[in-house]
Formats: structure tokens, sequence, C-alpha cells
């Protein structure tokens, strides 16, 4: 699903979108040719949130000190990494808008992938 279908799908505070409903983005970034950054938007009563799903770190792996690059996301990117490694955000109605959030989570799943390989290194 397109970004324009999939905002139309979960908008904010949409009357049509039931609780629960989940909609698929691609969000025209990729982790590598071929791998493209896929988001999830989650409507859960009121609240809406967006998320890799842990796609970045399930990628690339765990290596240590994954906590210092998900920390420094967080604070750069304006994004939260659960301790699962999964970088989301909500969607409020005083927030960026849907696509700014779209936007900011595929950029900081990439980066995020990026940086957990260079610890490889």
């Amino acid at each position: 699903m397109g970004l324009e279908d999939a905002q139309g799908a979960v908008a904010a505070g949409s009357p049509r979108q039931a609780a629960g409903a989940e909609t698929v983005i691609d969000s025209g970034l990729w982790y590598r040719p071929g791998d493209p950054v896929r988001l999830r938007a989650v409507r859960r009563e009121q609240r809406l949130s967006v998320a890799d799903d842990g796609a970045a770190i399930n990628k690339a792996g765990r290596p240590p000190h994954w906590r210092d690059i998900a920390d420094r996301l967080e604070r750069d990117l304006i994004v939260n990494v659960s301790r699962r490694g999964v970088v989301w955000l909500p969607v409020v109605a005083a927030g960026p808008g849907f696509e700014t959030v779209i936007g900011r989570i595929a950029e900081a799943s990439v980066d995020f992938y990026q940086s957990l390989l260079e610890l490889h290194d």
C-alpha cells in the first residue's frame, strides 16, 4: 500500500477506521537493494502508532552496545525505540502529521540498520 492510500486508511480520527485495524506501508526507502522499509500503522481505540516492527534490528542483529545507537536515534530523530529494538511513534493531533511520522520512522529504521551493521565491523 502506498503512503497516500495508507494515510486515508488509518488517518487519525477517521470515523471509518476500526480499533485494531492495521495497514502495512511501503515507505519508499530500502535497507539494501531489494529489501524495502515497510512500516505498520495500527489503530487502537483513539490511538494510532507507526512502527518498523523491529525490522532494522532483526535484519542487522543485536551487536553489543546496540542500545547506544537506539538512544542516539531517540535524541537525534525524535523517535521511540523499544527494549526489543522496535522503532515507533504515536500519531497525535498536536504532533507532526501522519506523513511526517512515516518519514521519520522509515529514516530512523534505515539509520538504525546501517549503524548496527557498522558495530559488527
